[in-house]
């Protein structure tokens, strides 16, 4: 008859976190198969708490997410492009104002339809950004007309 050797977990010396290899078992001596079946012990996450890194922030359709997407980049090009001197930067900003202030709700993608299926009132939006241009304007005319006066 063969003997079997009961084999007997040890801690290493060559690796510090080795003798914490099942988490929440004592150093004391225990049985290997106790130390095995520590590392099968349930997760402390209730499903809602895992699943919930699947899901998004706000919950939108894919079509309202891409219409979010081009209204965020017509408002950014908009106002980052607004004193530019580029030509290719000069055009994205007129694009961007062109389409936000035009009254047209004939095709899909019109800012009037998106602010419409957003939820967002397109007036106020507009409002907002006229001011917001009034604003940046009056600061880059106190500039530059501070510059003229330096020089």
């Amino acid at each position: 008859m063969i003997s079997k050797r009961r084999f007997e977990a040890r801690a290493s010396n060559h690796h510090r976190h080795s003798q914490y290899w099942a988490a929440g078992m004592s150093q004391s001596r225990t049985g290997t198969d106790e130390k095995a079946l520590a590392v099968f012990q349930p997760d402390v996450l209730i499903p809602t708490q895992y699943l919930a890194t699947f899901q998004r922030r706000f919950h939108l359709d894919p079509e309202r997410v891409l219409m979010l997407a081009v209204l965020q980049d017509a408002i950014f090009c908009f106002q980052e492009h607004l004193t530019a001197t580029c030509k290719r930067k000069r055009s994205l900003y007129l694009d961007a104002e062109e389409w936000l202030f035009a009254g047209d709700p004939s095709y899909l993608f019109s800012f009037e339809n998106i602010c419409d299926a957003l939820g967002f009132e397109a007036t106020y939006l507009r409002q907002g950004l006229m001011r917001w241009k009034a604003v940046a304007l009056a600061k880059t005319n106190g500039k530059q007309s501070r510059k003229r006066l330096a020089s």
